[in-house]
């Protein structure tokens, strides 16, 4: 998600500065919330520069007709004037005013606004002056500004505008755009079901790149929405599920995708899982890196839920042991532990001694809810094939773990002692039986 977040931020930023996005590559790897917060900074210095002689022309409307006074914001005033006397004006007056100016001109005025201030005279303005200021923002395809004044549109605004934009490209442009991504939810509701598909056409649409703008809207929706969308692709065929994994790898935007494939169904899920895209090295060092900066873990799980032992053993062969471990965490919080060992069986060795490796390097804390989960599903015997895998060095380490789980619950230590042995763990038995 926050590579998508800071990408819109700078071009927003570009935008206020006079500058081209390009400039201002030194931020990439800035937080998104910094980058907004220097944005709308610069808009509170550039807006509060001269207001007293803003805040005087305001007052002086109230002599003038209406009429007259738009005759006049129009034909001696610049754009930016009106922008900034309308900030300083009452809404019902600013709203008087606004509708007796031509569309064309109140685009120009819309460029200039900051909608912070003038969040109430946008909604009090009549919907068909909306949709028809939307609409010739769309001809123009300022896109920023759209998304800026998204979030201080009433429903039914927004209903007239989607309804008269009838591209689907331009909706999804204003989509990476959006300030208000909590309205995302409510916008997407109010797409009508047939645009879906139109909408995941043009983002399989190679010419058109706009995957970056599709996710903008997929990442914040809600989870039944998520569901649907994610389905819907993959019920495009596998072809479409590996551009989607593929673009995503290009265009480093796992952060926004991985929320989506976590609420696909299981089945739409596991063909995901299982595609060759997925196998790819690359792919998953990219995954693991996204999950360790946006502490994605647990939106990992069905992913790694889903794959063979084969694909286990490549997931972490991609992964440095502290990353697994991260990873397990979030599996024994999600109460997947025991689909993991129970795949033990069917490790080679190589596969148990990377899963060992990660076994001995967890906290003890997390050691022990991992063995109160293997003992309510009766999975002992494929943990002591891990266990078995350890090196003695490691092992040791484990003894602490195993007194102090021996100390709570000492009917362990008779129930379990000769199947440890058995297995080559008399170290470990002792270490119980001196508890």
């Amino acid at each position: 998600m926050s590579t998508l977040e800071v990408r819109a931020e700078i071009i927003k930023l570009a935008r206020v500065l006079g500058l081209k996005p390009e400039q201002l590559e030194f931020l990439n790897h800035t937080p998104a919330g910094d980058i907004r917060h220097l944005r709308e900074t610069t808009h509170e210095y550039l807006f509060n520069r001269g207001r007293s002689l803003f805040q005087r022309l305001a007052m002086a409307t109230k002599l003038l007709p209406g009429k007259l006074t738009a005759f006049i914001g129009q034909k001696v005033f610049a754009p930016v004037f009106i922008a900034r006397i309308a900030g300083e004006m009452p809404t019902d007056r600013a709203v008087e005013i606004a509708q007796r100016m031509e569309i064309p001109f109140l685009a120009d005025v819309t460029l200039e606004l900051d909608p912070r201030r003038v969040g109430d005279i946008i909604r009090q303005m009549p919907v068909e002056i909306v949709r028809n200021v939307a609409l010739e923002l769309i001809r123009r395809r300022e896109y920023i500004t759209m998304g800026l004044f998204v979030g201080y549109l009433t429903d039914q605004a927004i209903k007239q505008v989607m309804a008269a934009i009838t591209d689907e490209e331009h909706l999804l442009r204003v989509g990476l755009f959006i300030e208000a991504k909590d309205q995302v939810p409510k916008l997407m509701r109010l797409v009508p079901d047939e645009r879906f598909p139109r909408f995941l056409k043009l983002a399989q649409d190679e010419s058109k790149n706009l995957w970056a703008e599709a996710l903008s809207l997929m990442a914040y929706a809600d989870t039944g929405m998520m569901r649907k969308l994610g389905d819907m692709m993959a019920d495009e065929g596998d072809a479409a599920l590996t551009r989607l994994l593929e673009r995503s790898h290009a265009q480093d935007l796992w952060g926004a995708i991985l929320p989506v494939i976590a609420q696909m169904s299981p089945d739409k899920q596991s063909r995901l899982v299982h595609l060759d895209a997925l196998a790819d090295p690359e792919v998953l060092k990219s995954l693991f890196r996204t999950a360790e900066e946006d502490n994605l873990w647990r939106l990992m799980l069905p992913l790694v839920a889903g794959m063979s032992t084969g694909e286990m053993a490549a997931t972490a062969q991609a992964a440095n042991p502290d990353k697994l471990l991260r990873l397990f965490r979030a599996a024994e919080q999600a109460h997947l532990v025991p689909k993991l060992l129970a795949l033990v069986d069917q490790f080679s060795a190589e596969e148990r001694s990377w899963m060992a490796t990660i076994a001995a390097a967890m906290p003890a804390e997390l050691q022990e809810r991992f063995a109160e989960e293997v003992d309510q599903a009766g999975l002992w015997e494929p943990l002591f094939e891990v266990a078995r895998a350890i090196p003695q060095e490691g092992r040791a380490a484990l003894a602490g773990t195993v007194q102090r789980i021996a100390a709570k619950r000492p009917e362990l230590v008779t129930k379990l002692a000769d199947l440890a042995e058995a297995r080559g763990l008399g170290d470990l038995v002792a270490a119980a039986r001196a508890a």
